[in-house]
């Protein structure tokens, strides 16, 4: 078969390549890859802390976000894990996050280990415009320490609003961590948020501001993003949607509970709950946990591989009819191919001849 014969194909084949481009563009659009942030501050220091007899002081600098901003803490190597404290005094100059950008709300502290993995140690609280200290524990051995403005205190990625960051002991003594040499830098699934001031509702408490933002965030993530179509054999997005869904329960919770007494314990309790399913529900939805985003990945490949699988059937069954056809115009053809060279070839016509004149005269001989 010719190439005009395929012609039909062409459109076909654009079709398919076209709906797949299409799916990979909205699979691309809900969900965001993993991004790596580089800390490029000066004398930013990773530190490994052995089993230290006694604790030892690490400071931590504002970036250009927060050039005021101080921490010093306490930091002691146990059997099997790091213990953290930030006693009172310790944070200065730290001023409320909402300035970053509307979508942040609180802070948050970061063991982040020399591959780059951000471990989330705990929020850090304000009451009175005064930091409250804090005592946080990591399994990390080797790391250094970030601050970074967030959504809420639950997330499971850091944005890339880095505020504080670790930098190198002052003193060297037989007790200090070990310093170990590279660069300060993480991943985050959470590289995009509005930086645009906006400011929060005055008097509305942080904990509730925190999960209506969180539930605002999860809601747009991923498949939670969908037009409603959801598939019913996967359990991880059965789950994800499930999550959301407790998010807003608790947060309906906690909003119905402030407006009958703002100062009512159960408005942060319910919220700090809304919060945390939120941020499951994003985490999963975004691929910063569990395997969704690469269910979604295998489907997209496996509807691929189908319309590649029916293409080659399509085309060997045409190839086959092709064949069969060009067999019998063989066969059809090949007296006609035998006949056409003796015509064409006189030298034959001569030698038949010839032997036609010798019998003519050996019959006439035995005749006489």
């Amino acid at each position: 078969m010719g190439l005009s014969g395929w012609s039909w194909l062409v459109p076909f084949v654009l079709a398919c390549a076209t709906a797949s481009g299409a799916g990979a563009q909205v699979l691309a659009q809900k969900t965001l890859l993993l991004k790596v942030i580089e800390v490029k501050e000066p004398d930013g220091e990773i530190l490994s802390y052995r089993h230290l007899a006694d604790s030892v002081e690490v400071h931590m600098r504002g970036t250009r976000l927060a050039p005021k901003a101080q921490i010093k803490l306490k930091i002691g190597s146990r059997p099997g894990f790091v213990e953290l404290d930030i006693n009172r005094g310790g944070i200065s100059g730290l001023e409320p996050a909402e300035r970053l950008g509307k979508d942040f709300l609180t802070y948050v502290l970061w063991a982040v280990s020399v591959d780059g993995k951000a471990s989330n140690l705990g929020e850090i609280t304000f009451e009175d415009g005064r930091p409250v200290p804090v005592n946080l524990t990591t399994p990390y051995q080797t790391f250094w320490l970030m601050v970074t403005a967030e959504p809420n205190y639950a997330v499971v990625d850091p944005s890339a609003q880095v505020v504080l960051y670790s930098v190198k002991q002052a003193s060297r003594s037989e007790n200090a961590a070990h310093p170990i040499k590279g660069d300060l830098f993480f991943f985050t699934h959470y590289a995009t948020y509005e930086t645009a001031g906006g400011g929060a509702p005055a008097g509305v408490p942080n904990q509730l501001l925190q999960a209506r933002k969180a539930v605002e965030l999860a809601a747009k993530s991923g498949v939670l993003a969908g037009d409603g179509k959801r598939n019913v054999d996967l359990k991880e997005e059965a789950y994800t949607h499930e999550a959301l869904r407790q998010a807003r329960t608790f947060l309906a919770r906690s909003e119905l509970a402030y407006r009958k007494d703002p100062k009512d314990q159960a408005v942060a309790q319910f919220a700090r709950t809304s919060a945390q399913s939120a941020e499951n529900a994003r985490a999963l939805a975004m691929g910063a946990v569990g395997g969704l985003l690469m269910h979604q990945l295998q489907s997209e490949l496996t509807e691929a591989r189908n319309e590649l699988a029916k293409l080659r059937t399509a085309e060997a069954a045409a190839g086959r009819t092709s064949m069969s056809a060009a067999k019998v115009e063989l066969v059809d053809a090949a007296p006609a191919a035998a006949v056409t060279p003796l015509i064409k070839q006189p030298a034959l016509w001569f030698a038949l001849a010839g032997w036609v004149v010798a019998a003519v005269l050996l019959f006439r001989r035995r005749s006489i």
